[in-house]
Parts: C-alpha cells; structure tokens; sequence
C-alpha cells in the first residue's frame, strides 16, 4: 500500500504542475471544428485492442469504457499513462511533420463491499491545437492580405465511477462526469504593403465550458462449458448541455505588434453547448486468463450538436467499429514469458466532420503488450502502438497519418481486508 501512495502522490504533483493535461497531441487542424479533436475515453490496455472491450474485464486493470465492469476489480487499483503522437499533415500543396504528448489519465478504484466497487479519474475529453495561414489578392490590386487562424486549449473531465454486481451474470454500473475547460481561437489579418501601414486585426474568443455528463453501463457474464465465456456489455451516455461564457477581445496593431487602438472586449454569458447522446454495444469471447476476442459499435448523433453559434457547424452522426483480442501464454506458469499478456487490434470510425461536402474517416491498427512487474508480478507496464489515417489528399480536405503510443502503469494493492485469526 506505501508503494501506491507513493505512485499516486508523484503523478499527481507532476499532474497539477502540467496546467492540467498541458496542450494536445500536436498540431491537428481538425481540432478547429466543435470542441476540438475528441479523444479515447479507453486506457492504455483497451487502446492496444483498438479501442474495444464494452463487454470484456479483465482483473488485471481497470477497463474505463463501461462503468459495469468495475464491479469485476476487486483490488485497490492505480492507473496512470502517457501519450505521445507523430503525424504527417499533407494536403494538395504542402506537407509537415508535428509531434506532441500529454498525460492520458489518471484513475483510482477500489472494492467498497463485496459486490460493489469505485472509482475517480482525471483524463482529457478533447483538445484544440492548430495554426493556419493563407493569403488572397485585395480586389484588383497588387496587394495582398494575410490571414492566420490558430487555436489552443482543451476539456478535461473528471469521473466518478460506481460498478455494482447484481447477480452473478449481471453487473450495472454509473459513471458521473464534469466537464471543465477554456478554448482560445483568434484570427488575424494584415494588409500587405510594406510601407508602414500593414495594420493588423485581431479577434480573439475565449470560450469557457463546464457541466455534467452522464453515463449508464450494464454488462452480461455467461458460462458456456468450463472456463469459456461468451460477454455482452452496453453503455449510455445521456444529451450534456455545458455552460459557456464567452469573451470576444478585437484591437487593431500596428506591423510591429503594437496596439493602434484600444481592445475592445464584449463578454457573452448563459450560453449553451449542447453534447449529443451516445450508446455503445459490444460482444467478446472469453477462454479466462487465456484469451479474449472483442468487438463493439459505437454511434454518437452529431447531427444534433449544437455549439455556441447556435449551429451544428455541419457536423453529421458518427459511429465506428472496433474488434480486439487480448492473449496471455499461460497465467499460471512460473515462466516469464508466459505471464506477458500480448493485444491486437482494430478500429473503423465515420467521424463527425465533414469539411465542404467531403466526408472524413479515421482508420487504424494496433499492437499492445503488457509486462508484470514487481512483488507477485501482479503490477503492470501497459504498451499500446496505433498507427492509422484520417481523412484523404483533396481540394477540400487534407490527410494525416499518425503513429500514436501509450504507455500506462497499473499498480495494485488490498484495502479495508478484514484479517482473520485462527
């Protein structure tokens, strides 16, 4: 137990001195649409397994896609990782090359009666992260007009999750989430001419978002012949309205950045950021501490987001597709090797975004791995490695390819055990 309180006080002091989850994974120009790029609410195990796992636990870590399954853990549970993303953007004219990291999650569960279990986490919802810049020709002039759009920020989320074991298949599970966070987005123009009057415009919106989401869980545990099971699991999370106050900064500089006129600041309150429901269903096979085949579905309807414009900035419903398998050699060897449990998987998603009238899908592949470590082996170093694509070259959209690792720890102990005497 001293060995997780450590762990836990280390990551959370590094976690209050990142400005909370710091800054994105890299530049991604998608991120300028709705509340930015959303990521995986998956761990690092799951995430090795293309995202999939609504229906399969494992009592090895904790499983963040489905509040049910928590009731499955029955150790006090400790579990932080890490992300880091290369990318290539290439569009019809340019290319470029951008690297990012951020802190993936934190979370802690533990066993509060036999049959029922909690937990908290800290992890990102969505980030915004881009700089953009064009140029276009004034009229008939010789003079152009250069225009720069870029964005920063991110919503974190912090979780309280409860998992109950009702009978001996059926577990049902709540999970209570905040939304917290600001976006900055500006855009500049200046006047090309080069004779001291290439002023600069500036409008800068400050947008900061905070509510409630919800979400149910409930999964299904049957025996089919010794130690096979056959899985089903599905969530539901409820329509989320955010509260937003936004703040809208114009001023006008001089080329060498300096104020020509004072800012003016008009300040926006009582608005509303309207988050879709989203429901995911999922099936797995699973021969126990052997193996475990996954796949779910997953559909959000963006269609009816709306976003502080009053609109749902084109945005169409989304689903995706995602099928994993989990393997370990054999659990109860004293062989090494056999204890490393080995991930695959795959992932298929018709993302929200549709840019002019071209749609833009995400597709990837991953490997994962975890070792044992310590005292029993019964703590792991979690590995994930997901190389995909999203989106294509065209005269409306541009193509990123990205190589994404995360690297998690799960870290184990026994609280409130009752000691008997003989």
């Amino acid at each position: 137990m001293r060995k997780l309180f450590r762990w836990s006080w280390v990551v959370v002091l590094f976690f209050l001195q990142t400005k909370i989850f710091a800054q994105g994974l890299g530049n991604s120009p998608y991120s300028a649409i709705g509340l930015g790029e959303l990521l995986s609410s998956a761990y690092s195990p799951n995430n090795g397994m293309g995202d999939a796992g609504v229906s399969s636990a494992n009592p090895l870590y904790i499983n963040a896609l489905n509040p049910a399954l928590l009731a499955r853990n029955r150790y006090t549970m400790f579990d932080v990782g890490v992300i880091g993303q290369y990318k290539g953007l290439q569009d019809s004219k340019q290319n470029q090359r951008d690297f990012g990291g951020n802190l993936g999650y934190l979370a802690l569960s533990f066993p509060v009666a036999p049959k029922w279990s909690t937990g908290i986490s800290l992890k990102p919802y969505s980030f915004v992260n881009y700089q953009q810049n064009s140029y276009s020709r004034i009229g008939t002039s010789i003079y152009e007009a250069q225009y720069v759009y870029s964005g920063k920020g991110g919503l974190n989320q912090i979780n309280f999750t409860n998992g109950f074991q009702v009978t001996k298949s059926l577990s049902l599970g709540v999970d209570l989430a905040y939304l917290f966070g600001n976006f900055n987005r500006s855009v500049t123009s200046q006047l090309r001419i080069g004779d001291g009057r290439d002023y600069i415009v500036s409008r800068d919106d400050r947008l900061n978002l905070g509510g409630v989401k919800l979400k149910a869980g409930a999964a299904w545990k049957q025996k089919l012949k010794g130690d096979h099971y056959l899985n089903f699991g599905a969530t539901y999370n409820l329509p989320t309205s955010l509260s937003t106050t936004r703040n809208t900064t114009v001023e006008v500089l001089n080329s060498a950045g300096s104020p020509v006129t004072n800012p003016d600041t008009v300040t926006q309150t009582n608005l509303h950021v309207k988050l879709p429901a989203t429901w995911r269903i999922g099936m797995s096979y699973e021969f126990q501490y052997r193996l475990m085949i996954s796949a779910d579905y997953e559909r959000q309807n963006w269609s009816e987001y709306v976003g502080v414009s009053n609109t749902n900035e084109n945005m169409r419903n989304s689903q995706s597709y995602h099928f994993g398998l989990e393997y370990m050699p054999k659990y109860n060897s004293t062989k090494y090797r056999d204890l490393v449990l080995y991930r695959a998987g795959f992932t298929y998603k018709q993302t929200p975004l549709v840019i002019g009238t071209k749609p833009v899908d995400d597709i990837s592949v991953s490997l994962g791995m975890s070792l044992p470590v310590g005292r029993g082996l019964v703590n792991l170093i979690n590995f994930s490695f997901i190389a995909g694509q999203r989106g294509s070259v065209s005269s409306q959209t541009f193509r990123e390819r990205y190589g994404r690792v995360v690297v998690g720890f799960s870290l184990k102990d026994e609280w409130f055990r009752k000691f008997k005497v003989d």
